[in-house]
Parts: C-alpha cells; structure tokens; sequence
C-alpha cells in the first residue's frame, strides 16, 4: 500500500511532497510522489529514489524533489521527541519519485493508482483556465481511493501539530478525524473536532456536544487522548469555523460532504469556501474511498464513453429544456391529455383500432415519463417534482373524462379493444421498457426524432387509462384493475428504460451530488421494487395466456369439428366461443338454433371438446332460439 502525491506544477511542489510525507509516516506506508508533465512520453513513469543518481534528462523539479525528500521533511528533530513522550517509534516511510511525460493525465494518474495500490491518494487545488476542471478536482471526483485535496499555505513546509476538523458526521468526517488523529499523534499534537451549531436554545450546546461525540465514536476515537471536542453556536457558520481557525492552527482538514440533507446544508460548501480563500494556513478536504458499487459505476461509464457515441453539451442541454418544458402541468398539457383520452375512449368504445392508434400520437404522457427518467440520472429533484405531479394529474384528468364517457355510452359488453388491455403480461413490462429506452436514445438524437410516433404507438399510455374509467363506469372492475396495472406496469418501465438510455448516451449526474443523493438511490430502489412486485401478476398473467386460456389452448379444427356435429340440427349454427377471463379452464359457445338442442347433442359437442383440451374443462353452452316466419305461410 502506498501513500500518491500527485504534482503538476513546480509552484508549492515541495510543500505538498513534505505533507505526503507526513501522512505517509503517519499511517506507516510508502510514499509515491509522481510528477506530470506535459508532452509525450512512454506508457511507464521514470522511477527515481531520493538520495540516489539523478538522471541528465530528469527536469529541475524532479531534481529538487529527490534532493529534498532526501533530507526529509525537516522532522528530524521530531522523532526523538516522539519516542520520548509516546515510546512509539515511527519509522521514515520509503519514497520514490515518478516522472511522467503523457497528456492523459488523469488516465495516467488512475493506472499509478492501480499499480501502486494507493491507499492515499494527495492532489494540490490550483487555479484552472476558465471552463476547464483542474486535475486535482477530476481526481478528487474519479480516484477510488481516499482522496485529499490540498490547498497550501503561504508557509513552505507548515507542521501538523495543531490540526483542525470542523465536521457534521458522515462517513468523509470520520475518514478526515481519522487522518487527523494519526497525524497529531505522531508530532504529539492534538486535534480539535469542531461542531458548530445555531444557537437555538440553553439545550443546543448540550445537542451539539452529543452529535460531535456520536461522530467522534463512529471514526472510533472515543479513547483517544489527541483528540478534544469543541461547539460553537453561531448563525454564521463559515465566519465560526474561520475565527476557530486563526487560533494558531496548522491545518484545517475537513470531511467532504455530499449527503443530500440538513448536514449538507450545513457543512456541504464549507469546503468549497474555505478552498477558494487566498493565503493563510493549509486546508485540506478529505474524501473516503469509493465502494465498490461505485467503483463498478465508474468502469461502466467510461466504457459505454469509449463504446457509444455521447451527447454533446449542447444536445444535452436541448434535451433538458424539452423535457423540462414538456413535464410543466399547464393549460396545454391538460388539454391535450383531455383531448387524447376522449379520442381513445371512443375508439375504445366503438373498437376501432385506428382510433385508439391516433389517440396515443395525441397523448402527451410520454414526455413527462421520460423527463422524470432524466431527474434521476441527474439527481434534479425539481424536474423529478415537475414530471410526477404531470403524470399523477394528467392519469387523473384521464380516468375521469374515461369514466364520464363510459356512463355516457353505456354498451353492453366489453369491445375487443377494452378486454385486449385487461389482461397484462410480462410481455408489456418488456414493451414499456424498450420504448423508454427508444424513446430517450430518439430524444438524444436529433435526426432520429422521426421515430418517435412509433415508440408512442409502442407504449400506449392513455388508452390503458381510458379502459381503466370506461371498465369502472361499465361495472367492468377486473378489466379496470388490469388496464390500471398496465399503466403502472408502463410507467415504471419505461422510466427505468429512459434513464438507462439517458444514461448510456452521455446524461450523467455531477459526482456528489445526483449521483451519491440518498433520494436517487431510494428512488431507484422504489422503481426496482415496484418492477419485482409487478412481475408477479404480470407473468401469472403471461403463464395463463400460454398455458391456461383459450386463445392459446383451442385447436384450430375444433370449430370445425362443432360446426359438422351442428349440421344434424338444420339452422343451427356456431356463433361464438368465449374465453371468460375470471375463471379458469371454462369454455364458453354461443349457438343459434331454431329449437333447444336435444340432451344427446349437448353429450356430443361436451365429449368432442374433452376430446380436444382435456377433461378438466368446464363446458357451458349458451342457445339463442332463432326462428324464421314466412308471413304467407300463417294461417288467417
């Protein structure tokens, strides 16, 4: 294991080398300072040990690294004092300099880190070129270990005797008070852990004392004696952790903070702040290594970067401003959901497919559905916000002009239309979910935006709503929990399609922030979960369509066969054979007779359709007496 100094600049080179020193010491690990320069060089850095030859070819600034690291960092005269107060005996860590011509150089940086396995991992904040993200910030966001990201002091080479750590808890506090701890401990200095509360009461020195020391428990320092706990009330808290500051302090180390709640509030720009100020002592924000969840995350996205073809800013930023427009509930939205489910209730009702197929280019749906995909790629609870309160208004608004027209036109049975969105399967879930994926790579691409009609057509949004109130005005309540479920069904799948097509196509979240906000996590977890509970009714309903109704299960000769056996009856004739979707293995026929069938008829038509499905199923036989009258043939 090992502790990484990476340096891109000779300005404060030799005070970043001397404070990974420390650590390095500290924590009893290797030190790897590695120097990046710009140019072209090969794949493998230059590996230099202080203290040895000095290459003819090696820059001025590896030349004095390896001079002064050599000499260590003036701490010689530390480690008798550090045996003589702690009697533990610290050793010097091994060090090695690295020179490295490439410009990659965070890729460079991230394979140092691999090969070195660095536990550690220690970058400079320096001024960037406007637009550009300095390399110690893509670092700080990137590198899977813990990462600190320094900004020095005026001071060349600053002790860490005295070391400060404001912290609110979280996982990056314990990791900084941890460090810090070490640190101290091995100057025989101490650290303050500093919580800095509003003063709301004579109750809130005392509330802020037990958060600090549940904090301070968690790193597991309880019984540390370099550790002292400090609170502070004040309303500004930037200006408190600044006056704490100036009381002889030799570093300021903070926890990053990314949690999406009050702590962030309190404590999440303070090291943003605090890192922008010019001059004074050192500040330096620690961030804990990445689980492997996001480790996983992080191979994933740079693959799909090499592998498809990414948005660019500019698309991207189109694509937010339709989604954002289209995901408002206003006036125009309710019109057309109004207008969409009208048109598809009477298509619904009059079964005309065409119609229902017009009504869903008419939906307006879709596009709130997958705005809400991107809210989550993106950790924009706003827009998250803006599309849910679209699509739980506008299901609204569509079940009740559904069930107005269903009282309106009151027929007498279910059309195909109504019944063919009653029963749901697993094959809808897949459906809805590659529309959304459709829907979104469409949206991300301008010049595949003529395609989208078909993914419309392809979900089918508001017809399954329109079943839902014309089925519950019909008295319908089975194929109105269908239709619901079909919609939900859609809904959640295609939203778990579109933010993974978002996502592969180039829409990411910031690095702490979207991504790492508990309400992104726990809401993919609902959208996962939801997803697991619907496949249970939907693949019941998928195993039922294959192997249990009658759609599936009749023989294409049975017609026939009822149809010869009906001949004997002249006038009678076969007219329909339905599939009860409330029971199970039941057959029902529809004939047209002249006159009732005789009993051994009936034993007939029941015997050749065991003959055909099996014995297990119930045959129910409906006849319609139809008589035809010849007026001249009546008597007077």
């Amino acid at each position: 294991m090992s502790v990484l100094v990476v340096i891109t600049r000779k300005t404060g080179a030799l005070a970043l080398a001397r404070l990974g020193y420390r650590i390095a010491r500290a924590v009893e690990q290797k030190l790897v300072v590695l120097c990046l320069e710009e140019g072209v060089g090969g794949e493998e850095p230059e590996r230099l040990v202080p203290g040895g030859e000095i290459p003819e070819g090696a820059s001025e600034l590896v030349a004095e690294l390896c001079v002064a690291l050599a000499r260590g960092p003036h701490l010689d005269e530390l480690l008798g004092h550090t045996e003589e107060k702690t009697g533990r005996i610290v050793p010097d860590p091994e060090v090695e300099v690295r020179a490295l011509r490439t410009g990659q150089r965070l890729a460079a940086v991230l394979d140092q880190i691999k090969v070195s396995k660095t536990e550690i991992l220690i970058a400079a904040k320096h001024k960037a070129k406007p637009k550009q993200v300095p390399l110690a910030r893509k670092l700080f966001n990137a590198a899977p270990c813990h990462t600190v990201l320094v900004r020095l002091g005026e001071a060349d080479d600053t002790h860490c005797r005295r070391i400060l750590v404001p912290t609110a808890g979280g996982p990056h506090a314990a990791v900084a008070l941890r460090l810090a701890e070490r640190l101290a401990s091995v100057e025989d200095g101490e650290v303050v852990a500093l919580y800095v509360g509003s003063d709301a009461g004579e109750l809130a020195a005392e509330v802020g004392g037990r958060i600090l020391q549940g904090t301070i428990s968690e790193a597991g320092l309880a019984s540390s004696s370099t550790l002292v706990p400090r609170v502070e009330l004040a309303d500004d808290r930037f200006e408190a952790i600044q006056n704490v500051a100036h009381e002889d302090f030799d570093l300021l180390l903070l926890g990053d903070s990314n949690a999406g709640s009050l702590r962030r509030s309190l404590f999440g720009t303070v090291p943003e702040y605090l890192l922008s100020k010019e001059g004074g002592m050192q500040i330096a924000v620690v961030r804990r290594e990445w689980k492997m969840l996001h480790r996983l995350r992080h191979r994933l996205g740079r693959w799909l970067d090499l592998t498809i073809p990414q948005m660019a800013r500019s698309e991207r930023i189109k694509l937010y401003e339709k989604l954002q427009s289209g995901s408002e509930w206003n006036f125009d939205f309710m019109a057309l959901i109004a207008l969409s489910t009208a048109i598809a209730a009477l298509g619904l009702l009059q079964n005309s497919s065409a119609v229902v197929i017009g009504a869903m280019l008419v939906a307006p749906l879709m596009t709130p559905i997958l705005g809400a995909g991107l809210a989550l790629v993106q950790g924009n609870s706003p827009l998250l916000h803006s599309a849910g309160r679209a699509i739980l208004f506008g299901y609204l608004v569509a079940l009740l002009i559904g069930f107005l027209l269903g009282n309106l036109f009151h027929i007498p049975q279910l059309t195909e239309q109504l019944l063919a969105r009653g029963g749901p399967t697993l094959l809808d879930m897949g459906v809805g979910f590659l529309s959304g994926v459709a829907a979104a790579f469409c949206l991300g691409r301008p010049g595949l935006l003529a395609a989208l009609p078909g993914v419309a057509i392809a979900a089918a949004l508001v017809p399954p709503i329109a079943t839902t109130g014309v089925c519950l005005a019909l008295g319908e309540g089975d194929n109105a929990w269908g239709a619901a479920l079909l919609f939900g069904t859609n809904v959640v799948a295609i939203i778990l399609g579109a933010a993974m097509s978002l996502y592969a196509i180039g829409v990411r979240g910031r690095s702490g922030a979207a991504s790492h906000q508990r309400w992104v996590r726990y809401s993919f977890l609902a959208l996962m979960l939801g997803a697991v509970t619907l496949a249970f009714p939907l693949g019941s309903g998928l195993i039922s369509q294959l192997s249990g109704g009658v759609a599936g299960r009749v023989p294409s000769e049975l017609e026939t066969r009822l149809a010869e056996r009906l001949n004997d009856l002249p006038g009678a004739r076969l007219v329909d054979l339905v599939d009860p979707r409330d029971e199970k293995n039941v057959v029902e026929f529809e004939i047209s007779a002249p006159r009732p069938l005789s009993d051994a008829l009936v034993r007939d038509l029941a015997q050749i359709i065991h003959d055909q499905m099996g014995p297990e199923w119930v045959v129910r036989i409906e006849t319609q007496l139809k008589v035809e009258v010849d007026p001249a043939g009546l008597p007077d």
